[in-house]
């Protein structure tokens, strides 16, 4: 009986993400028809679109989303710095995690979970580090709050994990968030003890839990750019940076197959298409270009990425009317939000070549 109730507990957390997705969910995923208008032009409209999603979603579900407004809290200040949503989805994620560290409410479901919380307090770390004035007493909360959750394991073992890649389908993802948050965080405000003592900890782990996904290792090299000794030698580094770069197609892109691990399949048991799409480009150029631009004073022409403005071409003929860059979902047809971070990664790609 115990079996029973706990396998009914995880499929209810599973579903609870889904059942919130309903509100303002994205159409299909299928290609529209592009922008015909200038580069400024078509990153103004995906930043207008973007917010509105973002406002949507706090207004409609009052919670902070790896898809929606967290990723996009983490952009504001770099696609559209100085705009008044900089300050209004700082306020918001502020307000979510602070109501659940002083215990004004009670953690329900994905409200207040784990994973919740130590996303939040990454993405306020990102902000943070990207608005350029110091560690928010907030954000320190949140984060003194996730190294209270970490594990002895070296992770966050109740993260959610029920087959909504690449977000929340193992207990990787959130400690290279992490360390991609405290990694910016770093080079503009000092790290306590306790950050630094958690960095090592989510270092360990990783180094004994290989990557099952060439997306995890992306998250990886991106993670390295400020911890190196997330990589014993600099050769296998390399490699992987070949092997991100080699899975961009012939037309610029990359797709959903090419990033996938084994175990990301849709509900239909098939696998992801092998077909270009535009979260699986946007984030992978977005690493590249951020690793191009962290070796750009080194004599390391393995790691340059030749073929940027084939992926840049790719996400500006790709934009939707919308001002949206969409993907079919990783796990469900009619859920399609990773278009919302694919909207995110291709706007800080245009904003990493001064196309903003």
């Amino acid at each position: 009986m115990r079996f029973v109730l706990a396998l009914v507990t995880v499929f209810a957390c599973c579903c609870s993400v889904d059942v919130l997705g309903e509100v303002g969910q994205e159409p299909t995923a299928e290609p529209g028809r592009a922008l015909e208008s200038s580069p400024q032009a078509s990153v103004a409209s995906g930043v207008r679109a973007l917010v509105q999603a973002k406002q949507e979603w706090r207004s409609e579900r009052g919670c902070v989303s790896c898809h929606t407004n967290g990723w996009g809290l983490a952009a504001q200040p770099v696609i559209a710095p100085g705009s008044e949503e900089v300050l209004q989805g700082r306020s918001f994620a502020q307000g979510y995690l602070k109501k659940y560290l002083d215990e004004e409410a009670r953690p329900v479901g994905q409200y207040g979970s784990t994973e919740g919380m130590v996303a939040t307090a990454a993405f306020l770390a990102l902000s943070d580090a990207r608005v350029g004035k110091g560690v928010h007493e907030v954000t320190r909360e949140g984060l003194n709050h996730a190294w209270s959750l970490l594990d002895d394991t070296g992770t966050w073992e109740d993260w959610l994990q029920c087959n909504w890649p690449p977000f929340e389908s193992d207990a990787v993802y959130g400690p290279t968030l992490m360390l991609v948050a405290l990694g910016e965080l770093k080079e503009k405000a000092p790290l306590n003890p306790k950050d630094r003592a958690g960095v090592e900890q989510l270092i360990a782990y990783l180094k004994t839990h290989p990557p099952a996904s060439l997306h995890d290792k992306a998250m990886r090299l991106w993670a390295s750019i400020h911890w190196p000794t997330m990589f014993e030698t600099q050769e296998e580094s390399d490699a992987w940076v070949q092997e991100l770069m080699a899975a961009q197609s012939a037309g610029g892109g990359w797709s959903m197959a090419s990033l996938a691990g084994p175990d990301w399949r849709h509900d239909d048991g098939k696998p992801q298409r092998d077909v270009d799409e535009a979260y699986p480009t946007a984030f992978a150029s977005y690493v590249l270009l951020r690793l191009d631009k962290a070796t750009s004073s080194k004599d390391d022409s393995q790691r340059k990425w030749k073929r940027a403005n084939d992926a840049v071409l790719w996400l500006k003929e790709n934009q939707q009317e919308s001002g949206m860059w969409r993907t079919r979902s990783p796990r469900r047809d009619g859920k399609h939000y990773i278009g919302r971070t694919a909207t995110v990664f291709a706007l800080m790609v245009l904003a990493e070549q001064g196309q903003g």
